[in-house]
Parts: structure tokens; sequence; C-alpha cells
């Protein structure tokens, strides 16, 4: 086959292609309302880029090979492959302590069982947080009938 037998091939098929895409095209830009229809081309030629990109590069991958000669003892494998183990992280051990999702409520607590949660506001001297914690205390007591 000669190159211009085979570019009149590529045209000819292309021809088909491009009127193939032309009659779908049409028929779903008549189901898309007319303010819609830039964002809906914009949308399916790049959808079209990324996928003749996508195609492009797998053959590119899958014939690279094709041409190189190499000497191995096992023909299946292909050299230079890097092995799982490396490739991911081993397990984590399961060091991570369980939820408690509920736990029974205590009856009473002690002041020991109260004292990392306490901080006494007097401690620092800090009268002033009294003083108005007791004026909000009465003001809402004596505003109840």
């Amino acid at each position: 086959m000669s190159l211009s037998d085979f570019a009149a091939r590529v045209k000819t098929a292309w021809g088909e292609l491009r009127g193939r895409l032309r009659l779908i095209a049409d028929r779903l830009l008549e189901k898309v309302p007319p303010e819609k229809r830039r964002l809906v081309l914009t949308a399916s030629l790049g959808f079209c880029a990324v996928f003749a990109l996508a195609l492009a590069g797998a053959s590119l991958a899958k014939g690279g090979d094709k041409g190189r000669e190499g000497a191995s003892a096992a023909p299946l494998v292909r050299q230079g492959t890097i092995p799982a183990d490396d490739l991911f992280l081993p397990d984590e051990p399961d060091f991570v302590p369980g939820v408690l999702l509920e736990r029974e409520q205590r009856a009473q607590w002690t002041a020991d069982d109260a004292a990392p949660l306490w901080q006494d506001p007097l401690r620092n001297g800090e009268e002033p947080w009294r003083d108005r914690i007791e004026r909000t205390i009465d003001e809402i007591m004596e505003s109840v009938p």
C-alpha cells in the first residue's frame, strides 16, 4: 500500500466519521434549548479531545515496547517493573482504641473525679467574676414572680 492510497483511505474514513458525528450532533442539538447549546458543544468537544488523548496515550504505551529487543528469561514479565511490595505501604497495626459510644452514668462524683475538670475561680483572686455572677443570679431570681 502506498502513501497516497493510505491518505485516500484516511480521507474517506474521516469523511464518513464526520458525517455520522454531524448527524448525531444535530439530533442532540435539537433537544437542547438554544441558550445552552454553546455550553453543550464546548463540553462535548472537550470530552472528545480528552478521549482522543487517552486513546493516543494508551496506544503509545501499548505499542512502545514492540520494537525493543531484550534477552529475558521470562518473556511474559516486562523488564523494569516495580514489585507491588515497593508500591504499597504495609497495613498498619490496630493501635487505635475503639470508640465508646455510651457509658454508664455515675450516680455520684467525688472531688477527685471532678478535680481535672474544675478550676476554682477564686484561686487567683478572680473576685470580680464572683460578684458579677452573683448579681446575675440575683437579678434572675428577683425577676421570677
